[in-house]
């Protein structure tokens, strides 16, 4: 087995462990998305937005930004029209980000038969000058349909996951040096 396939494998378990912990979480566990930042941190469970309708997204980057409370991760998408056309997107098709603090590593599934559109290389060095990455995992998509890939950060720290249009975007706010309050 050559390194590469074995990391589909490892992806392809780390996905069944992921959907297992999610159907056996709590209710409580899972928060939906907003539009907007709201500054509402979350440290354990999954948070869903987006549009489930939308089937073609292309996911152009995934980029960084510091700011003295928190460091944010930017997804920036936008879709292809049959033509091969780009055009925006009104909205993020539908996604889910677990935010696991045992492990200390976001894991993002975004839906609508994404497509790769970025220089995995270039976020990977974009991503090793963060505060509290530890490393990314840029996975193969596994499915058609979604596409995974996993943040480890160098502590369980709290986020804020939300949404933005004009252009569509997934924002993660990961917040600096405060734990949430149990």
């Amino acid at each position: 087995m050559t390194r590469n396939s074995l990391r589909i494998v490892v992806a392809g378990a780390a996905l069944l462990m992921a959907t297992e912990v999610w159907a056996s979480l709590e209710p409580s566990r899972f928060f939906q998305a907003d539009g907007k930042k709201t500054e509402n941190y979350i440290s354990d469970g999954v948070v869903v937005g987006g549009d489930p309708a939308i089937q073609s997204v292309r996911i152009t980057e995934i980029r960084r930004a510091a700011n003295p409370k928190f460091e944010r991760i930017v997804v920036d998408l936008d879709a292809s029209r049959q033509d091969g056309e780009v055009t925006a997107l009104a909205r993020p098709p539908y996604y889910q980000v677990s935010v696991n603090p045992e492990e200390k590593r976001l894991v993002y599934t975004i839906w609508g038969k994404p497509q790769l559109d970025f220089k995995a290389s270039a976020v990977v060095a974009a991503l090793k000058k963060s505060k509290v990455i530890e490393s990314v995992e840029i996975l193969p998509a596994v499915h058609a349909d979604q596409w995974t890939f996993v943040l480890n950060l160098k502590t369980g720290s709290p986020v804020e996951v939300f949404d933005l249009v004009q252009p569509a975007r997934i924002i993660t706010d990961i917040r600096l040096g405060r734990a949430l309050p149990k």
